[in-house]
C-alpha cells in the first residue's frame, strides 16, 4: 500500500512539474516551419512554438484553419520576419489574439526585390514595387541577423534566464557561421560557369547574392511558362552553363523535367519551406556541387 501511495506521490509530483514547466515557457507564434526551428535553436526548453502554416502548404494561398487560428490564440508574442508574406492572414490572427505582442524579428536585414525573371532578354521585372522577396532564410548569412533579433526579443520577455539564452544563441550562429563556410568554400572550389542553377520558383534569391550565384526562374509572374518562355530559358541555361533544376514539392515537376532534359541537367526536389532549413540547404548545396562535375 505504502509502495502505491509513493507511485502516486512521484506522478502527481510529475505532473506538477510539467505543469510548472509549462507555465514558465513563452508561447511564441511564427509564420513558417524554417522559423519555428530557429525558434526553439534559440529558446530551447523556455519557448512553446505555434507554426501558422502547415508542413507542404504553399504561403502564397494559404487559408488558416480554425485549429490554427485557435493555437494562435494562445501565443504571448508573434514573432513577423518583416517581409509581408503574413499580411493577408494578420488581421484574423490578431481577431483572435488581442494581446499578442508583435516583435519584428528582421532588424538588420537587407531586404532584395522580388523578382520574375523576364526570359526573352534575361533581365529582372518586378511585379509591384513594394513586393520583396520574403526567402530570407534560405541564405545562414540572413538566418545570422534573425537567430540574433530572436535572442534579444525572447532575454527581454524573459530576462531570468538570459545565460541560458545566451549560450543558445552563441551555439546557433556557431552552427550558422560553419554552414556559411563550408558553403563558401564548397562554391569558390566550383568551375565559375557552373554556378548558375534553375529553379521554379524564386526561393534561393538570398543564398544566391549572398554566396555569388546566379538563379533562374521557370514560373513567370507566378504562372506555368508557356513554351516560349521554356524555349527561352534553356537558350540561357545552355549560355550559363546550368547544370541543375530544383523544383519544391507544391509545384508541378513538367516544366523542370523539359529544361532538364535539353539541358543535359539534374532535377532535384528541395523544399525550402522545410522545417529542417540546414538540411535544405545542405541538400540543395550537395546537389549543385555534383551537377557542376557533368
Amino acid at each position: 500500500m505504502r509502495h502505491i501511495a509513493r507511485l502516486l506521490f512521484l506522478v502527481v509530483a510529475f505532473c506538477t512539474a510539467m505543469v510548472f514547466a509549462d507555465e514558465r515557457r513563452i508561447t511564441v507564434a511564427v509564420s513558417l516551419q524554417p522559423y519555428a526551428t530557429l525558434v526553439k535553436m534559440v529558446g530551447g526548453d523556455y519557448v512553446n512554438v505555434v507554426t501558422l502554416l502547415p508542413p507542404g502548404a504553399d504561403p502564397h494561398n494559404f487559408e488558416p484553419k480554425p485549429a490554427v487560428i485557435k493555437a494562435f490564440s494562445l501565443a504571448q508574442v508573434y514573432f513577423s520576419d518583416g517581409s509581408g508574406l503574413d499580411k493577408i492572414w494578420m488581421p484574423r490572427f490578431l481577431g483572435a489574439n488581442k494581446n499578442v505582442q508583435v516583435i519584428d524579428i528582421s532588424k538588420n536585414i537587407e531586404w532584395m526585390k522580388a523578382e520574375h525573371d523576364d526570359h526573352h532578354h534575361g533581365s529582372v521585372h518586378h511585379h509591384d514595387e513594394d513586393e520583396i522577396d520574403p526567402h530570407i532564410w534560405t541564405s545562414p548569412t540572413r538566418v545570422k541577423f534573425l537567430a540574433q533579433n530572436i535572442y534579444h526579443a525572447l532575454k527581454t520577455l524573459d530576462p531570468k534566464h538570459e545565460i541560458y539564452y545566451v549560450n543558445r544563441i552563441t551555439e546557433t550562429q556557431n552552427r550558422l557561421v560553419q554552414m556559411e563556410r563550408m558553403m563558401n568554400e564548397a562554391i569558390f572550389d566550383m568551375p565559375r560557369n557552373r554556378r548558375s542553377f534553375i529553379v521554379f520558383h524564386p526561393s534561393y534569391g538570398y543564398l544566391a547574392k549572398d554566396f555569388k550565384l546566379k538563379q533562374y526562374t521557370i514560373e513567370v509572374n507566378g504562372k506555368e511558362p508557356k513554351p516560349r518562355d521554356l524555349a527561352n530559358l534553356i537558350k540561357m541555361g545552355r549560355k550559363n552553363g546550368v547544370k541543375a533544376v530544383f523544383v519544391q514539392p507544391e509545384f508541378s515537376k513538367r516544366a523542370a523535367e523539359t529544361i532538364a532534359k535539353d539541358l543535359n541537367a539534374v532535377v532535384v526536389e528541395t523544399d525550402p519551406l522545410s522545417a529542417d532549413f540546414l538540411g535544405n540547404t545542405q541538400k540543395f548545396l550537395n546537389a549543385l556541387i555534383e551537377a557542376s562535375k557533368k
